[in-house]
């Protein structure tokens, strides 16, 4: 890029051009700053006027209605002072001086009433007190919506007094108090018992005793007094705050104008004459702070520099452009070996799979090609041991040692046939129904010989809410077997094992759990207990024989009937096998011919 030259007829046109359009343009923006200046700082004072006389308001507001509060206190008190009075006087004023009783119709609730009648009329009833109830002996003492409240308020929640501002039917705003009236000795005269009973005032006894509610008084006093004087303090508060934020304001902008925006328009004028490739621009002293000046001289070092980097410019980006031309070969040949490395995965993996599928082929084939000769050593065995002959201890212990092995060798057979087939889905599951009390005493039968022959106490329960199901006999049979005789092997003479089965009626599953006390697993061993070939540690498989498939065995089968398996155990002190399988119930009513659940 080439600077303009400075001498130039064009670049004197240009520039006359650019300072013409500068001097119509600086003002504006200028103007602009200055008036963002003053929208943010007014927006900020009337938020905050408003924010802080509605504080304010709320303030008085709260004040108002504690001074009412305290004031209809007093003049409640005054009353019942009253009321006390006349209570406590009623034997001078029924009873004559010869002793006997005169009932003069003077008596506490009619003088209180009164007193509030003429307390009510001497304020030309901006001021009213009067006594209310529910079910009130006078029709004129029936109580408003509001006192109503209040008398609710006082039976449901215990409240002693109920207030609050409200507006009244002509629009006024009042303070409106209710306090309860609570039942003493000297009142069970009249309102006591028995009920029904005529009381010396002629109204029939409502049956109260001592502490129950009588009552309430009801106070109602005018707040316009009161609100006009908060009216007018707000009104004082945002006036004074107006003329405060008006002088605030107007000061701050003549400083930011001489301060600020005066010398960023001389900046920007000499930023023009930069930009239009002046980059001996001079720019004087701008303002009259170290800010804006360390600012100016930062603009003079700018175009120093810039004078400098646009002499190499073009040999910079020709350098850059070959770098970036060269990157982007390099990464082009990256792209092409990923590719290649990507195919050569893919026909790896495929390759393994492939292997993977024959080598389970051969394990599958060689394992049904064991199991022959092995039901045949074991027929034999039966043979020889049901014939009439005569054998020697010696000949029957190595015949049970065969007999013996062979069953075990078997079961890993039948073991690794088993997980072949759940492994390549070729398992076609039989769903029937099932009565789980016939499935587990089956498994516990086939599990019991080998445990009375160790020492070992076997039990076997089922729940009694445990519902008939519809489910594969022979893979839960194999999930059971594989569990049971696990936990018969790993438990010594005089051990205990249990196969439970319940119900989870929220899941609709069935869990059964098969419990031992014997050698356990330690908890660092318990991960990958249902991985394939694995056992607690090597002396356990030379002591106790077997494959390691079992329970890995029990996991995938689980999983394909659509279940979970887990594990809880304690070296030295046992393991809980616990298997859930959600299930279809099978009712009386709820299946047809072919046994299908609805």
């Amino acid at each position: 890029m080439l600077k303009g030259d400075p001498q130039g007829a064009g670049w004197m046109q240009r520039r006359g051009c650019m300072k013409a359009q500068r001097d119509s343009a600086a003002p504006r923006g200028k103007r602009r700053l200055i008036v963002q200046y003053v929208v943010l700082m007014s927006c900020i004072a009337v938020v905050l006027v408003a924010a802080y006389s509605a504080w304010s308001y709320g303030q008085q507001t709260r004040q108002m209605e504690e001074q009412m509060l305290s004031e209809a206190r007093v003049l409640e008190k005054s009353v019942q002072a009253t009321w006390d009075f006349i209570d406590y006087e009623q034997p001078n004023i029924n009873y004559d001086r010869d002793g006997s009783y005169n009932f003069k119709g003077l008596y506490c609730s009619l003088v209180g009433k009164s007193v509030g009648k003429i307390f009510s009329m001497s304020t030309d009833y901006q001021y009213t007190l009067r006594y209310t109830r529910i079910d009130p002996r006078n029709a004129l003492d029936e109580p408003d919506a509001f006192e109503r409240q209040a008398l609710d308020s006082f039976y449901r929640e215990d409240d002693e007094e109920y207030y609050g501002l409200v507006e009244d039917e002509q629009g006024q705003r009042v303070f409106r108090y209710v306090g309860a009236i609570y039942l003493t000795d000297s009142c069970m005269d009249c309102h006591g018992g028995p009920k029904g009973e005529l009381d010396v005032t002629g109204f029939a006894k409502e049956g109260l005793a001592v502490g129950d509610i009588g009552g309430a008084v009801s106070i109602t006093a005018p707040a316009d007094l009161y609100q006009a004087g908060i009216d007018l303090n707000t009104m004082r508060t945002v006036l004074f705050f107006v003329l405060f934020l008006s002088v605030a304001l107007g000061a701050s902008v003549l400083f930011f104008r001489r301060n600020v925006t005066s010398p960023i328009v001389h900046l920007e004028e000499a930023m023009v004459d930069m930009g239009q490739g002046n980059l001996k621009v001079d720019i004087d002293d701008v303002g009259h702070t170290r800010e804006l000046n360390d600012l100016a001289e930062g603009v003079r070092a700018m175009a120093g520099e810039l004078d400098a980097l646009y002499t190499t410019l073009e040999e910079k980006v020709d350098s850059r452009t070959k770098l970036y031309r060269e990157a982007n070969e390099q990464l082009e040949q990256q792209r092409e070996r990923i590719a290649k490395a990507n195919e050569l995965l893919a026909e790896t993996n495929e390759k393994l799979q492939e292997e993977n599928e024959y080598r389970t082929n051969i394990v599958a084939i060689l394992s049904h090609e064991l199991r022959t000769p092995l039901t045949a050593i074991l027929a034999f065995v039966d043979l020889w041991e049901t014939s009439p002959e005569e054998h020697s201890e010696e000949s029957r212990t190595c015949i049970e040692k065969i007999k013996t092995h062979s069953l075990t060798l078997l079961e890993m057979v039948n073991n690794v046939l088993d997980m072949v087939r759940v492994e390549s889905g070729a398992v076609e599951l039989a769903r029937e129904p099932i009565d789980l009390v016939d499935l587990v005493t089956d498994v516990a039968a086939l599990a019991d010989p080998i445990a009375r022959g160790k020492g070992i106490a076997l039990l076997s329960e089922v729940a009694p809410d445990v519902p008939l199901i519809k489910e594969d006999w022979a893979q839960v049979h194999k999930i059971l077997s594989n569990l049971m005789s696990n936990a018969v092997k790993f438990t010594d003479e005089g051990g205990h094992v249990t196969l439970r089965a319940t119900f989870d009626a929220p899941s609709t599953s069935v869990v059964f759990a098969v419990s031992d006390d014997g050698i356990g697993i330690a908890s660092d061993r318990l991960e990958g207990i249902f991985d394939r070939f694995v056992q607690a540690d090597a002396s356990i498989s030379r002591k106790y024989r077997g494959s390691g498939l079992g329970l890995s065995l029990v996991k995938k089968t689980a999983e394909m009937l659509g279940g979970t398996v887990r594990v809880e155990s304690e070296a030295g002190v046992g393991s809980t096998f616990t298997v859930t399988l959600p299930v279809c119930i099978v009712e009386e009513d709820d299946y047809d011919e072919d046994f299908d659940c609805r």
